[in-house]
């Protein structure tokens, strides 16, 4: 086993394309269940430069890492490494998009669209925008009030009936923007639906194979293998075609605990016998 820090290559078991705008996304899906979408492809779709963006994700590793993956994809030139990004990741890497350096008129739009969409979803979904909403009433109520004191009657209807047309408004531009943003928000959905999810290993089974691996990890050692753990651990990722241990499927168990069973067994057998 070999002690290894690059990134690991995966192996698609299937590859697909979906359309949008014109053009084609490209998408993969691993053996754990994963759907992964190629980041070139994406960017050509939005008008994107590949590189800017692939730096950008680089960048931002401390959050991005746990959902990018190099995947050996079908190319015009051949399989090749290609950065990919889990399609849950999507949204989250499309409002990152610098808009001024988007040269494209509709496609600057479009991410416009997807921005106050973002926005919007994010408001309701911590109850913030309804408070907003009432505190733009009280001020303007306030303010109008101060001011036309000796009309509060008359201020007071047209304040509620500004306030209506505001309303009105706000919630066309809403349903304008949601239509608007509709067809991108499908196409994520498809993405996050390539692949279902599979049942991972309990936690009995996870305390197994940490009980297993030291072990085998301490054989290791006793025979002057520096930290062994980190090549234990990529060896059974490899074996299930998953990233993480936390990720190997349960159908896959067996086969990983009878792994490392038998390096455990032969190391054993192998071992200097200790006097008595």
């Amino acid at each position: 086993m070999k002690d290894s820090t690059a990134a690991p290559l995966f192996y698609p078991v299937r590859e697909r394309t979906l359309p949008f705008r014109g053009r084609l996304i490209a998408t993969a899906d691993l053996k754990d269940g994963k759907g992964y979408v190629s980041v070139r492809s994406l960017c050509d779709c939005f008008g994107l430069d590949p590189r800017s963006q692939r730096k950008r994700l680089e960048r931002q590793q401390g959050y991005f890492a746990p959902y990018t993956a190099m995947i050996l994809m079908t190319t015009p030139g051949g399989p090749q490494p290609t950065l990919c990004l889990t399609a849950s990741a999507v949204p989250l890497f499309l409002t990152g998009v610098d808009l001024e350096r988007v040269q494209d008129p509709q496609t600057r739009e479009l991410l416009l669209a997807f921005l106050d969409e973002a926005h919007t979803v994010l408001a309701e979904h911590f109850g913030i925008s309804e408070r907003g909403e009432m505190q733009f009433l009280r001020e303007s109520i306030a303010r109008m009030v101060a001011e036309q004191e000796a009309f509060e009657e008359t201020v007071s209807k047209k304040v509620e009936a500004e306030l209506a047309e505001i309303r009105k408004a706000h919630e066309e531009k809403v349903e304008q923007i949601r239509a608007a943003f509709g067809n991108l928000r499908q196409q994520v959905a498809k993405l996050e639906a390539v692949a279902g999810p599979k049942a991972r290993l309990t936690p009995e089974q996870m305390g197994q194979l940490r009980q297993l691996v030291a072990t085998l990890g301490t054989l290791m050692q006793e025979r002057g293998v520096a930290k062994p753990y980190a090549g234990i651990y990529m060896d059974v990722t490899r074996m299930t075609g998953v990233s993480r241990s936390e990720d190997i499927r349960q159908e896959d168990f067996p086969q990983v605990v009878a792994f490392l069973q038998q390096q455990i067994d032969a190391l054993v057998k192998t071992s200097p016998q200790k006097p008595d």
